[in-house]
């Protein structure tokens, strides 16, 4: 899906004319082309700076880049076509900026809430059930039957060593790697059905010497695996 729409990219073409910045074109001014090529350097700058990609939900940010970076297409191709440009284009220059800020990891996106995901926790003891997402706000999982009617309890010995002491504690949770695992005596059956609701950061810890989670560097304790920290 497009991170922006070829209005978004007229919306930041102030001033211009439909003739300026067409919707169609033969040729390298087709704006649906312009926005791909755009997207698709956005998603290589998001990979390089551990970010999930493709962005979705498109933060606004990133709507705006795709915009401002289709545009700088369009206008080269409808202005100078092959030729090198004389001065550097203002639409290019913001464009360059913000897949720097990207390359670099400096864009904060905070989380993104996912709810209901389903999950089969494996029949092996030590085994874990994947996730789609990774790099998860630690204490913000939580775990039900797959009916909704129950609600399992976290282990949270890791972080949380007070959590609910006296419960009986169901999982465990790889928050870097956005894994889970029952736990032997807990409630959860082999091969069960669960459901998962979580908040995962849109900027994964691919680096956990310099991994930033909204404005906070996280140690690297804090990111290991917890069967790294057995």
């Amino acid at each position: 899906m497009p991170y922006c729409t070829p209005n978004d990219v007229r919306l930041r073409a102030v001033g211009m004319t439909e003739e300026v910045v067409p919707d169609v074109s033969s040729s390298s001014l087709n704006l649906t082309t312009c926005i791909a090529e755009a997207d698709a350097e956005i998603d290589e700058a998001g990979r390089a700076g551990d970010y999930e990609v493709p962005f979705d939900p498109v933060p606004d940010r990133v709507r705006d880049l795709s915009a401002v970076g289709a545009l700088a297409r369009a206008r080269r191709g409808l202005q100078l076509g092959n030729q090198p440009a004389a001065e550097a284009d203002t639409y290019r220059v913001e464009s360059e900026a913000g897949l720097d800020l990207l390359r670099r990891g400096a864009l904060d996106f905070g989380t993104v809430v996912v709810s209901g995901e389903q999950a089969v926790a494996p029949a092996e003891d030590g085994d874990w059930a994947q996730l789609s997402h990774r790099g998860m706000l630690k204490g913000s999982v939580a775990v039900t039957n797959a009916a909704g009617t129950f609600t399992y309890v976290e282990d949270r010995r890791e972080y949380e060593p007070g959590y609910r002491p006296d419960a009986v504690k169901d999982y465990q949770m790889d928050h870097r790697g956005g894994r889970l695992r029952r736990l032997s005596g807990g409630r959860i059956g082999r091969g069960e059905t669960v459901l998962a609701g979580y908040e995962y950061y849109r900027r994964q810890p691919g680096r956990t010497q310099d991994a930033e989670y909204a404005g906070r560097t996280a140690s690297s304790d804090d990111l290991l695996r917890l069967d790294q920290q057995e």
